[in-house]
């Protein structure tokens, strides 16, 4: 169908005049003869101007954003967003700042009050962020037990040496029982004591003791009973304990006296005796801090157990069984 219909309508074409119509085109510039350069090609391009969108940020919007530490320059430009008043930082300063910055790129700084006044570039300010940033935690870790127990070790062993004085009251069941003296019951002790301890991390510390005693007892018509001994023997101290803001410790002492001895000025004429004693003293300590070391107020109590030995003279004994039973006051030092 198209063929012919062509070649129907060729002969139209054929005959019409299309002079003018070359005549005017011969007229026009030729624009296929030019060809831009390259330079001029480049710097169409790096002249190009592009406006963006013009969208103003609310000071709404910005008063919601999150809070920023920042080092504000120094010599940097502020302006009161009042007055419009520009002023020069004539030092740095650390500032805080809202996260968004308005369409002109000036960040809001943020008063102590949470008011804003001043507005800066954001070119002035410094983010602190990752200064503050401290610690990082890592990607993976196992927790440590919550029993987790250090323990510590002396390296070398320390003796600390006190030297004491007990002065106390006596009740003397055995030296009423031995003499038949009701007058007996009651006598005066005094006690000197030289002790070393350990001074290590354990709870309880460990020493040894020497102590010399005299005791004097009242017997009826004037006599008296005079006892002495030296004893010794182990000793243990706790540690200090908090109570009510003041330290306190135990310490408590086993000792035995092979040459215990007791002279008497009775009615009947003076007599001689010796024995093996026993001795439980048991202290309450509170301790004072001072240039030596410590001083060392105290409470205790002994207990005594005496027996006869070597006796000639024939006694009469109720009850070989009862003790002597003291309570005191004792002062020390610790020399540290």
């Amino acid at each position: 169908m198209i063929l012919p219909f062509l070649f129907l309508i060729s002969p139209l074409f054929a005959a019409t005049d299309l002079s003018a119509i070359n005549e005017l085109e011969n007229k026009l510039p030729d624009y296929t003869t030019e060809k831009q350069s390259d330079e001029e090609i480049k710097y169409q391009r790096q002249n190009r101007r592009f406006t963006p969108p013009y969208y103003i940020v609310s000071m709404e919007e910005i008063q919601k954003s999150e809070v920023q530490y920042g080092a504000l320059k120094k010599g940097s430009s502020v302006r009161n967003i009042e007055t419009n008043e520009i002023q020069k930082n004539a030092e740095m300063k650390y500032v805080k700042y809202f996260s968004v910055e308005d369409e002109k790129g000036f960040k809001y700084l943020q008063n102590k009050d949470g008011s804003v006044t001043w507005k800066v570039p954001s070119r002035f300010i410094d983010p602190l962020k990752n200064e503050l940033t401290m610690y990082v935690p890592p990607d993976k870790y196992t927790p440590a037990p919550n029993n987790l127990v250090k323990t510590v070790y002396d390296r070398k062993l320390k003796v600390v040496p006190e030297f004491s004085y007990y002065v106390g009251l006596v009740q003397g069941q055995y030296m009423k029982d031995l003499f038949e003296d009701k007058r007996a019951l009651n006598g005066t002790s005094n006690q000197y004591g030289i002790q070393l301890f350990t001074d290590w991390n354990l709870p309880i510390k460990a020493g040894v003791v020497v102590h010399y005693e005299k005791a004097s007892y009242p017997l009826q018509a004037g006599g008296n009973v005079f006892y002495s001994s030296t004893s010794f023997g182990p000793q243990l101290k706790t540690k200090d304990f908090d109570f009510f803001g003041s330290p306190l410790r135990f310490q408590t002492q086993l000792r035995i006296g092979p040459f215990a001895k007791a002279n008497a000025e009775t009615i009947y004429g003076n007599g001689s005796f010796k024995f093996n004693s026993t001795d439980l003293l048991v202290s309450m300590e509170r301790p004072f801090k001072n240039d030596w070391g410590e001083f060392v107020l105290g409470f205790y109590s002994q207990s005594q157990w005496l027996s006869i030995v070597d006796q000639k003279v024939n006694v009469n004994l109720k009850a070989s069984n009862a003790i002597n039973q003291s309570y005191g006051f004792s002062i020390s030092q610790v020399f540290q």
